[in-house]
């Protein structure tokens, strides 16, 4: 399954490793991404492989140290102890020495184990939310459909994506519903509704959650990123506005969405 895309480029299946890999420039990876949209093979392909590399991390771990290494730490540092009461220490040992094998024992002796550090699926996420919106504004294609009628872009969604969005209008808030776009910023495609806030840009993403939250400010390559909670989603709202401009627009649709049935 192939698509064409007004980039210029054809984009098929084969491409997913690329994709995956990250070795897609900007164009490409939009044109792909739009390939997703039609063929659930690679749709499914790609969540696969990211699970595969998640449990992969997640299972790179150092080695607890066994018992025949503790009993040999030990033994070495009763020796070193009992050497260091006589007068004379014995030649070759040094008290750094000591000290690397005291940190070891305390390491053993806790079966801790550790870890390589890897992002969480949030972080995941809000990483995929920002780059879906930089790809956009630099390929110039920020709205799929365009309109300032909430019930022209709504609907637009119904079989493209799963998640239902609430679109709200907030023109009389300074900030222009301007239309949608559909974008996958990890392994699905999701809404993205596009508002203005003077010469910036504002796309919101939603997406299933329960429970509310106040809104959490994160800096991010540039971009004011504002999440979120409330009305059975999780909201992120990424800009190259300032930070009070996305605390303003959050208010505001928050506001809003509050009075909506």
């Amino acid at each position: 399954m192939s698509v064409f895309e007004p980039t210029g480029f054809v984009m098929d299946c084969d491409a997913l490793h690329l994709y995956f890999d990250g070795e897609l420039d900007t164009m490409a990876a939009i044109a792909f991404e739009k390939h997703l949209e039609i063929c659930a093979q690679c749709r499914a392909d790609l969540a696969e492989f990211r699970e595969i590399r998640r449990r992969m991390q997640s299972d790179l771990t150092r080695p607890a140290a066994s018992d025949l290494l503790r009993q040999r730490i030990a033994a070495e540092m009763h020796d070193a102890t009992e050497a260091d009461a006589r007068p004379v220490r014995p030649r070759g040992w040094d008290w750094r020495k000591l000290a690397i094998a005291a940190g070891i024992v305390a390491m053993a002796s806790s079966g801790t184990t550790y870890y390589l550090e890897q992002p969480s699926e949030d972080a995941l996420w809000t990483e995929g939310l920002v780059m879906a919106h930089e790809r956009a504004m630099l390929a110039g294609h920020e709205i799929d459909v365009v309109s300032s009628n909430r019930h022209t872009v709504k609907p637009w969604f119904s079989g493209k994506t799963t998640v239902a969005p609430l679109v709200v209008d907030l023109g009389d808030a300074g900030f222009p519903l301007i239309g949608g776009r559909l974008d996958v910023p990890v392994d699905r495609a999701m809404p993205a509704i596009i508002y203005g806030a003077g010469p910036h840009v504002i796309s919101l993403y939603m997406r299933p959650a329960s429970g509310d939250s106040g809104p959490s400010l994160k800096k991010i390559d540039g971009f004011s990123v504002l999440s979120w909670r409330g009305n059975g989603f999780e909201y992120t709202a990424v800009t190259d506005a300032d930070g009070a401009e996305a605390g303003a627009f959050q208010k505001a649709f928050a506001a809003k969405a509050a009075t909506m049935p």
